[in-house]
């Protein structure tokens, strides 16, 4: 069975973005630069691989992922060198006229765990870590208030020696509708201009770094229909780059997912540009009888 996508970022070759050259140039060396924390404007957020290729013990959804993200894009310029950082709540709002759903996600954030293949900066092996993704903070009262925040040491520790990275576009992260999208639309951008242009993973990994929660989607048919399959959809209409992914059977079941990554070409760049412009209403039926992106011989 296959399953077709499409995936770009061009940012990466250009400005280092996801491409790591040999040097030794880590992530926290470049900047995030635009209006990220604004979906009306044009942003640059710079993830750490290890915060792309997570596993979250504690799932998030949609909101909460993008509420992350601007939380690190705010702090990123100074992350090495500021151990608090703060933000206006209402530039977190987005669409939002109100702060309302600020509080859940805050007390969401603050709870959730995540686990990270990374190297260990005191002995230099890999190792696995389990770390809380936000530390200790404060919000104050009142609306036009301010959002004060850490990030925990050991996370800290991880990120500064991060030498791989994504390059979100702020701009396209607000258009996807779905945490599944985002979550692979980071998955791509992280790996976008690397000298290799394919990957395997397990179902298991593959479901794990999209976020899936556990014992959700357990079926491969489930995870394909009410996952993959519309997140591929999404990112192939949306972002800059086309994604394949090729489902690997052993038997009936399927074992493996092969996916692989191009860039779009400058007419494929601007049908995606042209269609985040467009109202999100309808996007269903303007994208109907496109190519069929996955395919099955029989469900497993």
């Amino acid at each position: 069975m296959s399953i077709r996508t499409t995936d770009t970022n061009n940012d990466t070759a250009l400005e280092g973005t996801s491409y790591k050259p040999p040097s030794k140039l880590l992530a926290t060396d470049m900047k995030v630069t635009g209006q990220p924390l604004d979906p009306t404007h044009m942003g640059r957020i710079i993830k750490p691989r290890e915060l792309v290729d997570i596993i979250e013990l504690t799932p998030l959804n949609r909101s909460e992922t993008i509420l992350y993200n601007q939380l690190l894009a705010n702090a990123w310029n100074n992350i090495r060198t500021s151990p608090v950082h703060k933000v206006l709540k209402a530039s977190l709002r987005g669409t939002h006229e109100s702060n309302d759903r600020l509080e859940d996600a805050f007390d969401k954030l603050m709870g959730a765990w995540a686990k990270i293949r990374a190297r260990d900066p005191q002995t230099n092996e890999m190792a696995t870590f389990r770390v809380h993704l936000l530390g200790t903070n404060k919000e104050e009262d009142r609306d036009d208030g301010y959002f004060y925040y850490t990030f925990p040491p050991d996370l800290l520790a991880v990120i500064q020696q991060s030498k791989a990275w994504a390059t979100i576009k702020s701009h396209i992260m607000y258009a996807l509708r779905s945490k599944y999208s985002i979550r692979l639309y980071e998955m791509v951008e992280r790996r976008i201009g690397l000298m290799k242009q394919h990957e395997e993973f397990t179902v298991d990994e593959f479901r794990a770094m999209l976020g899936v929660p556990e014992g959700k989607l357990e079926r491969f048919a489930d995870f394909n229909k009410h996952c993959l399959k519309p997140a591929l959809e999404e990112v192939n209409h949306l972002t800059d780059f086309v994604v394949q992914v090729m489902a690997i059977k052993k038997g009936r079941a399927v074992e493996k997912l092969h996916m692989s990554w191009f860039k779009k070409s400058p007419s494929e760049l601007r049908a995606a540009h042209d269609e985040r412009e467009k109202s999100r209403i309808g996007r269903s039926a303007r994208w109907n009888g496109s190519v069929e992106l996955i395919r099955f011989d029989e469900e497993s």
